[in-house]
C-alpha cells in the first residue's frame, strides 16, 4: 500500500511538471499539484487504520494448475481441487498450532459443503489444462459445526489488527534505519502485500517518522515511541523487526529480533532465526518473521471456542441514551462472544456475558473503552471508569 503510494505522489509530481510546460500558470501549477498530492496520500494513510471485516477470515486464496481430458473437466477439476487446498489452509489457520494433529483430513470432505461462494479471479485455459486463482469463501457456521464435531477449538477474532512494521538492520554494531532502498526494507513491502492473517503495513519514512524513531530510541527500548509511530497512521501496534546478517548471507541466514509497542502484540515476539535456504535470503526472513508476528498475535488476541464463561452483572442506568451507548460497546467488544440482557428497570439493567476464561483479559477489554467492571457486596457491576457505584446492594 505505502509503495503504491510513492507511486500515485510520483506520477502526481509528474503530471504537475508537464502542466506547468504546458503554460498553465505556476501558481496554479504548484496550487493544484499539492492539492492532487494530498488528494492521493490522505486515503492511503487512512487506509493503514482500517480493520479488515470479518468475512475476511473466512476466504481464502488460491492458485490451481491441472490437466484432464478436455477443458471443461479441468475447470470443473480445478474448482474441486482449490476449494480442497483453501480448505485445509482455512482449518490450519483457524485451530491453535496445538490443536492442529487433530484436523480431519479435507481428502476425505466435500468442501462446497462449507463453501459460502467462491469467485475465478484470473483464468488461462488451454485444450486440457485450466490455470486460476480462485477466492473461496467458507460458511462460518458450517465449519465451526466440523471443528466441533472432533472437539477442536476454533479460532475467531472480531478485528484484524493493522500492525507497522518498522524494518531494521544491525551491521557492523551500527543499527540501519530507514533505509527504504536496502533488501531489507524491499523484501517487508512484498511480504506485507502478501500477508492476509493480520494486516502487515510499512511507514512512509518521512521527516516526521524520522523524528519520531531514531536508532538510539529503538537501542533504549523506548516503546512509547512506537505507540506515537503507531498511533500515526491508525496501527493497532508497531514493531522493529532488526535484521542480522550471518555471514556469508546466502548460506547462514538472516536472524530476526523484534521491539514491539504495547498494543495488539501484547510484547515481543520471539526471535527467529531463518536459515540458509532457496530463494532471497532477506525475503526468507521476512516471511519467517512476518509469519512469527502473526502468531504472537494470535496467541493473545483470538477467541477459542471451546473455553468460554459467562458472568453475570449489573449496569447502572441514568437514562436511555446512556444503555445504548453501554450495550453498543458491550456487543462491539472482541473479548464478549455473546451478551443476554436478563433483566431490566429503570436505573439498571441485568446483564449475562459469554466470554473467554480469563476474567483479567475481559476486564481489560472494557478498560479499553473506558468501562470498569468491580465487584460490590459479593455482585459485579459494570460502570464507567471513575464513576462510583450508582446502585445500593439489594
Amino acid at each position: 500500500m505505502v509503495t503504491s503510494a510513492r507511486l500515485a505522489l510520483a506520477r502526481a509530481r509528474a503530471s504537475l511538471g508537464l502542466w506547468e510546460t504546458l503554460a498553465m500558470p505556476l501558481a496554479a501549477a504548484r496550487l493544484f499539484g499539492r492539492l492532487l498530492i494530498l488528494m492521493l496520500a490522505v486515503p492511503v494513510l487512512a487506509g493503514l487504520g482500517v480493520r479488515a471485516r470479518a468475512l475476511d477470515w473466512w476466504t481464502e486464496t488460491v492458485a490451481v494448475d491441472v490437466t484432464a481430458e478436455n477443458a471443461v473437466a479441468a475447470r470443473q477439476k480445478g474448482i474441486e481441487q482449490g476449494q480442497r487446498e483453501a480448505l485445509r489452509r482455512l482449518l490450519e489457520r483457524l485451530v491453535p498450532a496445538e490443536d492442529r494433529a487433530r484436523l480431519p483430513r479435507v481428502e476425505g470432505l466435500q468442501p462446497a459443503r462449507f463453501v459460502r461462494s467462491f469467485e475465478i479471479a484470473e483464468e488461462k485455459v488451454a485444450p486440457t489444462r485450466w490455470l486460476a486463482t480462485l477466492n473461496v469463501s467458507f460458511d462460518p457456521e458450517a465449519v465451526g459445526e466440523l471443528l466441533a464435531e472432533r472437539g477442536v477449538a476454533l479460532l475467531e477474532p472480531k478485528d484484524v489488527p493493522v500492525v507497522l512494521v518498522v524494518p531494521a538492520e544491525r551491521r557492523g554494531g551500527q543499527l540501519v534505519l530507514w533505509a527504504r532502498e536496502d533488501p531489507w526494507w524491499q523484501a517487508w513491502e512484498r511480504v506485507a502485500a502478501g500477508e492476509r492473517t493480520i494486516r502487515l503495513a510499512l511507514p512512509l519514512a518521512d521527516l516526521a517518522d524520522l523524528a519520531a524513531l531514531a536508532p538510539e530510541r529503538i537501542a533504549a527500548g523506548d516503546r512509547a515511541a512506537l505507540d506515537r509511530l503507531a498511533a500515526r497512521y491508525g496501527a493497532s501496534d508497531a514493531v522493529v523487526a532488526i535484521a542480522e546478517p550471518r555471514t556469508p548471507v546466502e548460506s547462514a541466514g538472516v536472524a530476526v529480533r523484534f521491539l514491539a509497542g504495547t498494543g495488539a502484540l501484547r510484547g515481543d515476539p520471539a526471535p527467529v532465526e531463518a536459515a540458509a535456504g532457496t530463494g532471497e535470503p532477506f525475503e526468507r526472513a521476512a516471511r519467517a518473521a512476518a509469519a512469527r508476528l502473526v502468531e504472537a498475535w494470535k496467541g493473545t488476541a483470538l477467541l477459542r471456542s471451546d473455553r468460554m464463561s459467562e458472568l453475570a452483572f449489573t449496569v447502572p442506568l441514568a437514562d436511555l441514551a446512556g444503555w445504548v451507548q453501554i450495550r453498543r460497546e458491550l456487543e462491539t467488544l472482541p473479548e464478549i462472544r455473546e451478551l443476554r440482557v436478563a433483566a431490566i428497570a429503570r436505573d439498571r439493567a441485568e446483564i449475562v456475558v459469554r466470554h473467554p476464561a480469563d476474567l483479567e483479559r475481559l476486564r481489560d477489554g472494557l478498560a479499553r473503552r473506558g468501562l470498569e467492571l468491580a465487584q460490590e457486596s459479593g455482585r459485579w457491576q459494570l460502570r464507567r471508569a471513575g464513576v462510583p457505584s450508582a446502585i445500593s446492594p439489594r
